[in-house]
């Protein structure tokens, strides 16, 4: 668990592509062609602020699972269609890249030996290299932490 750090995020906007599902069905070949489509079409998105990496917002309920491809941006003016632009406030969240094992398990267990509590109403982020996308070992998982620590 010595991996695993708590940061603070200032607010900031992204645009992208969703996919959401029920979750008990949940298809992850839905989520691999929309990561496909998504990758062909990100130099639509005007203002990136870094090229080399997307982000993946997740929201999961009981009910649903809703997942994004976005790339974060400095200006929400213009949204290519098929797409949606928004705004994820400042929050703190706890954060690892692990390797070989499953970034939520460490995290929740975290969270768990530290009192700590996930604010259910964010979103947790994935954070992936465009040109080396491998789950988990490169890349950076952030659960949104409830209060302000």
């Amino acid at each position: 668990m010595e991996d695993v750090k708590e940061v603070s995020l200032p607010e900031r906007g992204y645009i992208g592509m969703a996919i959401t599902s029920v979750f008990a069905s949940h298809e992850p070949k839905r989520v691999e062609q929309l990561q496909k489509l998504f990758i062909s079409r990100r130099f639509e998105i005007k203002g990136m602020v870094d090229a080399e990496h997307y982000v993946c917002p997740s929201f999961v309920c009981e009910q649903l699972f809703t997942y994004l491809f976005c790339m974060e941006v400095d200006q929400l003016d213009v949204v290519p269609d098929g797409m949606i632009g928004f705004r994820i406030p400042a929050q703190r969240y706890a954060t690892v890249r692990a390797a070989g094992t499953d970034p939520y398990d460490l995290l929740h267990g975290y969270l768990r030996a530290k009192g700590l509590q996930n604010n259910k109403r964010g979103l947790a982020l994935e954070k992936y290299n465009v040109h080396k996308p491998a789950w988990p070992d490169e890349v950076d998982v952030y659960i949104p932490l409830l209060g302000s620590g």
